[in-house]
């Protein structure tokens, strides 16, 4: 499975990094990076993820401080930055996820045409 996963990452022309047992996918360089790793207690399943917790706690912590020290009476021109901060780092968290699904999409649609050529063979 791992050689296989190699084989797809390279066939796609994907920036990756292999460790041990995993790989780094860079999906868009200096902005996201996904970690593969292949489940050891289920033969044949790869697990995605990313480092989000961060992001999603980073957040809801200037969400909350931003609202927090918010006066409307003065409107929003004179509003906390951390509220400029917690979309700026929302957008970021949105165009990361995008990117993990897309990779998965690309790895699953590189594995159904590979299917298809060795049937037709």
């Amino acid at each position: 499975m791992i050689d296989a996963l190699r084989d797809q990452l390279t066939l796609m022309n994907e920036h990756f990094v292999e460790k041990q047992s995993g790989f780094k996918v860079k999906v868009i360089p200096y902005f996201c990076s996904v970690f593969i790793k292949k489940d050891i207690k289920k033969e044949g399943v790869l697990t995605f993820y990313t480092n989000q917790l961060l992001k999603v706690f980073l957040v809801i912590l200037f969400l909350l401080f931003g609202l927090a020290i918010y006066d409307s009476e003065l409107g929003i021109n004179h509003g906390p930055i951390q509220l400029g901060l917690a979309i700026l780092i929302l957008m970021n968290l949105i165009i990361s996820q995008i990117a993990i699904e897309s990779l998965k999409c690309r790895i699953h649609f590189c594995q159904i045409k590979n299917a298809n050529s060795k049937i037709e063979k």
